[in-house]
């Protein structure tokens, strides 16, 4: 059996979290925002990268794996949108590379 070349996509994402005042209350948020990415399925995975700095500032790093680089980068483009909107952080900055 040959199986298609696989494409991974990736989505960086800066967030800065509101009103957190502990290590505790980061650590839920973000705790919350992992869980969310991986309840996606089994083509995503995702992790905190360790340029996170201070209580408010969160480096995540989205990956998605497909057979269709269009299809991944639809699947990331759309968790990008779905991240924006939500009302416990601002993104800052995100960027998207599929390879």
């Amino acid at each position: 059996v040959v199986l298609p070349p696989m494409k991974v996509g990736l989505l960086t994402v800066c967030l800065r979290l509101y009103a957190i005042e502990s290590i505790k209350a980061r650590r839920s948020v973000v705790k919350r925002i992992l869980a969310d990415v991986r309840r996606l399925g089994p083509s995503f995975a995702v992790c905190e990268l360790p340029e996170s700095n201070g209580l408010t500032d969160v480096k995540l790093r989205i990956a998605h794996v497909s057979g269709d680089a269009r299809f991944t980068d639809s699947a990331l483009r759309r968790l990008a949108e779905r991240l924006e909107h939500s009302g416990e952080y601002e993104v800052a900055e995100s960027g998207i590379e599929v390879l």
